[in-house]
């Protein structure tokens, strides 16, 4: 398709969806109909089309037509994912992005969590602490630090922690491997996640932060090692 045909579509759609004259869920014009308007091929049009909706924008509905659709966490969270890779994100890297995110989440959320998210807060934590596997450990550790961004109800924070959920299955595993041999033991670490949780359900914001400061701490400590 020729570019110059891809970003009338693009161009047409992004204009009325910024002035308002199409909203989410509203029916784009037939093919044949968007061909005329923007005076172009029905196919660049439908090649177009078929563009925005593997982006999320447009979805199309067998015999109904196509629709502004907003399904585009997964995609953005896909192409973040590569962008992380092939750029070579290090630990390091993954670290810092994890902490500037954890810390902004915490200070969204410390004191704001419904009874049910605090329930939930305290099984993993219960289910981290009694955990006879690292397996099983490295589950409820993943599960604490995904409930912070998620209880922000944030959708910027939310996309941006998913797109590094891929490498986090194998940078969080590595992590705590290295950090219970340089520590002999998960003890602390666990400590600092219970330090994290109830400051959160106690509404004691420092206390929090304390134990995500101690938790990254440990991570830095011994990433490298």
């Amino acid at each position: 398709m020729e570019k110059k045909s891809y970003y009338k579509v693009n161009e047409y759609i992004c204009e009325r969806i910024s002035n308002g004259q199409l909203k989410l869920g509203d029916k784009l014009p037939p093919e044949r109909e968007f061909a005329k308007i923007l005076d172009i091929s029905r196919n660049s049009t439908r090649e177009g089309l078929r563009i925005l909706e593997n982006m999320g924008v447009v979805t199309s509905q067998h015999g109904a037509g196509n629709f502004i659709s907003a399904d585009f966490e997964e995609t953005i969270a896909d192409i973040m994912s590569y962008m992380f890779i092939l750029k070579g994100m290090d630990d390091k890297q993954i670290t810092q992005f994890r902490y500037a995110i954890e810390w902004g989440a915490i200070n969204i959320i410390t004191g704001k969590v419904s009874e049910d998210d605090k329930k939930d807060l305290l099984y993993y934590l219960t289910k981290l602490e009694e955990a006879e596997t690292e397996k099983e450990a490295v589950i409820y550790d993943k599960k604490i630090h995904y409930f912070l961004i998620e209880a922000t109800n944030n959708d910027y924070m939310k996309t941006s922690y998913l797109a590094l959920t891929k490498i986090m299955n194998i940078y969080i595993p590595r992590l705590r491997e290295k950090i219970i041999l340089g520590m002999k033991g998960d003890k602390a670490l666990r400590g600092a996640h219970r330090m994290i949780v109830e400051g959160v359900i106690e509404g004691d914001l420092k206390k929090s932060i304390k134990g995500l400061n101690l938790h990254f701490e440990y991570i830095i400590k011994y990433q490298n090692s």
